[in-house]
C-alpha cells in the first residue's frame, strides 16, 4: 500500500533524528575507547561501514582483564536476574486478599508459566545476554521486543551505533531512533517499489547489494484517537524514514513501548548510562601500557641485546636481539648488554591495578574469596550479604528493564491469544503488577526473613515456661510471610480452606479417639466391678 508522503513533516522528523544524533557526538569518542580495551569484539563501533566483515580485533591490546571481568559480570547478570532455569518473576494483583483466592491464583501461575515457556523458547536468552555486556562497556543497552507470526515474540539486542535515545520530564526514555542499515534488495523487498521512487528503484536493481540507511523512529502519539483500531490509536507512533530521498516507508503504532533500554547508572542531567568500564578505563589503559612494557623488558632478558666489534660506531640498538657495533680492538667479543630492569616491581604494580579493575566489575561481590573452609550456612550468609549490596546498583534494571520487558510480553501475548483461557471474575477490572523473585530479589528479603528466625528463636524459651505465650502469634500467618519471603512457590502452599478441613477431620479424629479411650475405661471399670461383686 502507497503511503502517502508529506514533505513537511518528514523533514521535521529528520531533523529531530539528526538532533538526537548531534547530542550524543561526546559519548562517542568515549564509547570507542571502551570498545578497543573493553569488548574488543564490538571495536568497529563506528566505522562498520568500511571495515571488512571478519578482520582482526584486539591487536592493540595486551591485556584482556577487563574483557573477561565484563564477561564475568554479564553471566552474573544473566544468571541472577534472568536465570532460565529459575522461574525469576511472579503477578499480582497488588491486593493480598485478591491474590489469595484460588482461581486467581491458579490463573496467575499459569500465566507466569507460559511468559517463561516464551522466554525460553526464542532467542530472548541469546540477545539478553549481548545487552548485559553493553550494559557493562557501554552502559546502555537496547533490545527491540517485537511480534512474530511464527514464534509469537523475537528479541533483537541492538549496538550501541545504532540507536539514539530521547527521554521525558520523568527521565523515562520514551522516544528512540534505529538505523537499520540494509541492502537495496533487502529494502524493496520490506518496504515495496511502490514507496521508493522509480529512480531509486532502477538503482537498486543495479546495485541490489549496495547498503542503505532507513531509520526506524518510534514517540508517544500525541495525536492518538482512543477510538481507533489502527496505527492512529496507538499510544506510541511509529515510523521507517529513508532518509537520503525524505520518505516515510512505513506507518504503524504500539500499545505499549516496543524496546527496552537500560542504564548501569546514570547523572540526571545525561540521557546516556555510565558503565563499570567506563569508571575503570583509565586503570584499563594503563594496565594495557605497563602489560606492553614489562613484555618488552622480558623480551630483553631472554633475547638481550647484543654487542659486536666494528669499525665505527652506530645508532644504539635496545630491541631484543638487537645488534650494537662497538670500536674493534678493545675486546673484540660479542657479548649482550646487561639489562638491569626490576620486573618484579612492574609485575606487583600490574596486579594492583587489576584488583582496582576487578572492584569496578563487584567480582568481589559475584564470586566468594577464598578462606578457611566454611559451613553452608556460611557461605549462603556471605552469598546473601553479597547479592544485598548488588541490590541498590541493579534497581535500576528492575526499572528500566524487567518490568518494561514483562508488560510488553503480556500485552503481545494477549493480543495473539496466548494468555491461559477463562480468567477468573475477580481479575476484572485489576491490574497486575510484576515482583520479582531472582536469586538478587530473594537476597534483599533474606534479612527480614533471618530478623523472623531470630525473634522466633527468642520466644521459644519463653514457650517452654508458659505456652500461652504463643497466643499472641498469628502462626499461619507468620507461615504464609515466611513462604513469600524465602521465594516458597505459591503452589505448594495449601488452601486456607484445605488447612482448615484438615484442621477439623484432626480434631474430630481426636475427639474420637478420646471418646473410644474413655468408652474402654469405662468397661474397664465395669469389668472390675463385676468381677469385684462375683467374688463376693
Amino acid at each position: 500500500m502507497k503511503i502517502k508522503q508529506d514533505k513537511s513533516i518528514t523533514e521535521q522528523h529528520i531533523k529531530r533524528y539528526k538532533a538526537a544524533k548531534s547530542k550524543r557526538t561526546n559519548w562517542d569518542e568515549h564509547w570507542r575507547d571502551v570498545a578497543r580495551y573493553v569488548i574488543p569484539n564490538k571495536e568497529n563501533v563506528f566505522d562498520y561501514k568500511s571495515r571488512a566483515k571478519g578482520d582482526k580485533k584486539g591487536l592493540r591490546l595486551y591485556d584482556s582483564s577487563a574483557a573477561h571481568f565484563n564477561e564475568l559480570l554479564a553471566s552474573a547478570l544473566h544468571s541472577m536476574l534472568t536465570n532460565p532455569s529459575v522461574q525469576w518473576f511472579e503477578l499480582t494483583t497488588g491486593n493480598r486478599e485478591i491474590d489469595k483466592n484460588p482461581k486467581v491464583r491458579d490463573y496467575l501461575q499459569k500465566t507466569v508459566r507460559r511468559i517463561h515457556q516464551i522466554l525460553n523458547n526464542t532467542n530472548f536468552q541469546t540477545e539478553i545476554h549481548e545487552l548485559y555486556l553493553d550494559l557493562g562497556s557501554f552502559g546502555t543497552g537496547a533490545m527491540l521486543i517485537s511480534e512474530d507470526d511464527e514464534n509469537i515474540i523475537t528479541f533483537s539486542s541492538r549496538p550501541i551505533y545504532q540507536f539514539y535515545i530521547e527521554e521525558n520530564f520523568k527521565h523515562e526514555v520514551d522516544t528512540f531512533f534505529i538505523e537499520m542499515p540494509m541492502s537495496a534488495r533487502q529494502l524493496i523487498q520490506k518496504y515495496g517499489e511502490e514507496n521508493l521512487s522509480d529512480k531509486f528503484c532502477k538503482i537498486c536493481k543495479e546495485k541490489p547489494d549496495d547498503t542503505h540507511n532507513v531509520i526506524m523512529m518510534v514517540t508517544p502519539n500525541t495525536d492518538r484517537d482512543i477510538k481507533r483500531k489502527d496505527s492512529k490509536g496507538k499510544i506510541y507512533s511509529s515510523l521507517h524514514i529513508y532518509e537520503k530521498e525524505g520518505l516515510i516507508l512505513k506507518e504503524g503504532g504500539f500499545d505499549e513501548f516496543p524496546a527496552v533500554f537500560p542504564r548501569w547508572m546514570k547523572d540526571s542531567m545525561e540521557v546516556y548510562g555510565r558503565s563499570p568500564g567506563m569508571k575503570a578505563l583509565p586503570e584499563i589503559k594503563m594496565i594495557n601500557a605497563m602489560m606492553r612494557t614489562i613484555i618488552r623488558a622480558a623480551q630483553k632478558m631472554v633475547d638481550p641485546p647484543l654487542m659486536i666489534p666494528d669499525d665505527s660506531f652506530m645508532n644504539f640498538n635496545t630491541k631484543p636481539g638487537g645488534l650494537n657495533p662497538y670500536r674493534s680492538g678493545t675486546q673484540d667479543k660479542v657479548y649482550p648488554i646487561e639489562i638491569r630492569g626490576q620486573i618484579g616491581i612492574g609485575m606487583e604494580i600490574l596486579r594492583d591495578t587489576r584488583e582496582r579493575i576487578k572492584e569496578s566489575y563487584f567480582i568481589d561481590q559475584l564470586q566468594l574469596r577464598e578462606g578457611p573452609q566454611m559451613t553452608a550456612t556460611e557461605v549462603n550468609a556471605r552469598t546473601d550479604e553479597h547479592l544485598r549490596l548488588l541490590g541498590p546498583i541493579l534497581g535500576r534494571l528492575h526499572f528500566e528493564l524487567l518490568q518494561p520487558l514483562i508488560v510488553r510480553i503480556l500485552g503481545i501475548l494477549k493480543r495473539k491469544g496466548e494468555l491461559p483461557d477463562n480468567p477468573p471474575q475477580e481479575l476484572q477490572g485489576q491490574g497486575i503488577e510484576v515482583f520479582y523473585s531472582s536469586q538478587i530479589a530473594k537476597a534483599q528479603k533474606m534479612s527480614e526473613g533471618n530478623n523472623w528466625n531470630r525473634f522466633l528463636s527468642s520466644v521459644a524459651p519463653l514457650a517452654e515456661f508458659d505456652p500461652s505465650v504463643m497466643d499472641n502469634l498469628d502462626l499461619d500467618g507468620v507461615v504464609a510471610y515466611l513462604a513469600d519471603i524465602y521465594g516458597s512457590p505459591q503452589d505448594t502452599m495449601k488452601e486456607p480452606k484445605e488447612v482448615k478441613k484438615i484442621r477439623q477431620a484432626r480434631e474430630q479424629q481426636q475427639q474420637e479417639m478420646q471418646q473410644a479411650q474413655m468408652d474402654q475405661a469405662q468397661a474397664d471399670t465395669m469389668d472390675t466391678t463385676a468381677s469385684a461383686v462375683s467374688k463376693v
